[in-house]
């Protein structure tokens, strides 16, 4: 992709309007069979709520969807309507005049796209734009490539790029990870542990993310240097290999990695019979059947995040130096 193709991906969370509430005790939520609607309080004008900005608010308040689902609809309007009133202070995103998220008040800066994406292709030799999701809370996570490659083993070639993730609504700071492609099939993993990871903010000073501010310079510098860690994930990737799997316990690893990744069904499926075709034989085969599942068989953006983070503790030297992070075996 380029740049003009990730922004036009982009469209969801840059299309957008975010409105800061200060509660109003008058603010209430209605419900009818057919609509929800959001009444923000002090003479306001009323909102309609989509079914996606209905979960947001009740996940917002505290209320588990699942237990809110069941509510009878005034019960559930009156109960979020009172769990409101300890917020305070929260965002409405809105989209067409309908409210699509309720979020937490964003406390960092906003970030223009655009700009970071510029600064981004500067930080890379030969940028690719690999892949785009779009995260709860307006965050995009954006896979980035270069030109560097170097080989695990031998025919089994990783490719040098970064994972960013920045909110254009100011909802997070920041953060850049290391991040490999692994060039047999499309297998990306990044991990935070083993590899690089940046945060704007940390020592950075301040920075708005307007025009010439540093924050500019600081997605270039922290792409440059997390794309710069390929030799550290390749010599990490090789001590996994080195790091066998007993026989016995493989299965038991395997199905511990898919609780904790949350990958069930389908998916599952496919992993299992991945696996006993190829057993995994050592440390190094079962990362790529995870991150197999996250760049081939997940579709829904937090179950590729949910299935990283499970990577990226089970790679981590210091707890797998003591004990398997996943499957609790304690090793040797």
């Amino acid at each position: 992709m380029n740049r003009v193709e990730v922004l036009d991906k982009m469209e969801p969370v840059l299309n957008t309007q975010v409105k800061e509430i200060e509660h109003n005790p008058r603010t209430q939520i209605s419900v009818t069979p057919e609509v929800v609607t959001f009444r923000p309080g002090g003479g306001q004008r009323t909102l309609e709520m989509t079914e996606g900005g209905v979960q947001s608010l009740a996940n917002f308040v505290g209320l588990p969807w699942p237990i809110a689902a069941k509510l009878h609809p005034s019960t559930f309007g009156n109960v979020a309507t009172d769990l409101l009133e300890n917020k305070q202070r929260y965002s409405l995103v809105v989209k067409d005049n309908v409210v699509t998220n309720v979020v937490k008040r964003g406390h960092y800066h906003t970030v223009n796209a655009d700009h970071a994406l510029k600064a981004i292709e500067t930080g890379v030799p030969g940028i690719e734009f690999h892949r785009i999701l779009i995260l709860d809370n307006l965050v995009v996570n954006l896979e980035v490539v270069g030109e560097k490659r170097e080989p695990v083993a031998r025919g089994d070639l990783i490719q040098a790029g970064a994972s960013i993730m920045f909110s254009p609504m100011g909802t997070i700071n920041p953060v850049v990870q290391a991040y490999a492609l692994r060039l047999s099939c499309t297998n990306g993993a990044t991990n935070n542990t083993v590899l690089r990871e940046f945060h704007w903010g940390d020592g950075q000073g301040g920075g708005g993310g307007g025009e010439g501010d540093n924050i500019w310079q600081w997605f270039r510098r922290s792409t440059h240097e997390a794309y710069g860690a390929l030799y550290r994930i390749v010599q990490r990737y090789q001590e996994m290999l080195n790091e066998a799997i007993p026989q016995g316990e493989r299965a038991s690893m395997l199905e511990a990695m898919l609780r904790q990744a949350k990958i069930s069904g389908e998916a599952a499926i496919a992993i299992r019979a991945m696996a006993i075709e190829n057993p995994p034989e050592n440390h190094y085969d079962m990362v790529n059947l995870i991150t197999y599942a996250s760049s081939h068989l997940l579709e829904k953006p937090h179950q590729v995040v949910k299935a990283r983070e499970v990577v990226n503790s089970y790679m981590a030297e210091d707890s797998h130096q003591r004990v398997c992070p996943v499957c609790r075996t304690r090793r040797n």
